[in-house]
């Protein structure tokens, strides 16, 4: 079947459809919606961050009543949940499961939850100073 064919039949079924599904349909679209079952999108961000630095060491300390603990000592707000390490760098979130890397590129939406909605240094920002280790 060629192309004007199949846009014709395609016409055809929008006018059956009436202008509110027909609507709906295109917005949509539009809107970039899709039905891949909620898969969190990936971004692809062409530099690897820089390595991290770190004052004294690098242990990782609890964020009080949760899951998530925090490197209070890291050049950049840095994180790990789960085996997983988060870090903030140059306006993206990345994950990786060493240090070392490699680093993915990820979409806020696939942080930890307690990480989204707020700057990346909030907790650095707000950590409570008597929970603090001395270095």
């Amino acid at each position: 079947m060629d192309t004007p064919t199949i846009l014709g039949r395609f016409r055809e079924r929008v006018k059956g459809m009436g202008g509110a599904l027909f609507l709906a349909a295109t917005l949509f679209a539009a809107s970039g919606c899709s039905t891949d079952n909620g898969a969190a999108p990936t971004i692809s961000v062409d530099d690897q961050p820089t390595p991290l630095r770190f004052e004294g060491q690098s242990t990782p300390v609890l964020l009080p009543r949760t899951n998530l603990y925090i490197f209070l000592t890291s050049s950049r707000p840095l994180y790990m949940r789960d085996g997983v390490y988060y870090q903030y760098f140059q306006e993206h979130w990345y994950r990786a499961e060493d240090l070392k890397g490699p680093w993915e590129a990820i979409s806020g939406d696939q942080i930890p939850d307690l990480l989204q909605n707020l700057p990346p240094d909030y907790y650095y920002d707000n950590f409570p100073y008597k929970l603090r280790k001395e270095q």
